[in-house]
């Protein structure tokens, strides 16, 4: 079991963050001492990673809530579904970084095409249909 501070040392979440996550039931503490720590266990700390991968995809946190509690919460799919949209932002942020190459290259392309998002915004709707 980990306090809070740990958690958050951990994480790089601020202990705020987790009692906030704690209030609007997102993440609760597997267990409260008597002196009211708030301590996690290995399974909160996995449905926490869960949480953050949502939140790299930022996600808001109702969405994020709805989705981690639905009955038909499947993990794998959802792991998968989230490694999908993380893939398409990687791309996107690569051809960005590849054209200011070019253009510190001298190459002066007018390409505007690597800031278009919506294949990300696309796959985002779909994850968003088929996990809630």
């Amino acid at each position: 079991m980990r306090t809070v501070k740990q958690v958050s040392e951990l994480t790089g979440i601020s202990v705020r963050m987790l009692h906030y996550y704690d209030e609007i039931g997102l993440l609760k503490p597997s267990k409260v001492t008597d002196s009211g720590y708030r301590l996690y266990n290995d399974e909160a700390l996995m449905l926490l990673q869960q949480i953050m991968f949502y939140k790299e995809l930022e996600m808001p946190l109702k969405e994020v809530k709805k989705i981690l509690y639905s009955s038909d919460y499947d993990k794998t799919r959802i792991l998968e579904n989230q490694k999908k949209l993380l893939i398409l932002k990687r791309n996107r942020l690569n051809n960005l970084i590849e054209l200011i190459d070019k253009t510190l290259r001298g190459k002066n392309e007018m390409s505007f095409k690597e800031f278009d998002m919506s294949e990300y915004y696309n796959a985002l709707e779909e994850f968003k249909k088929t996990n809630y």
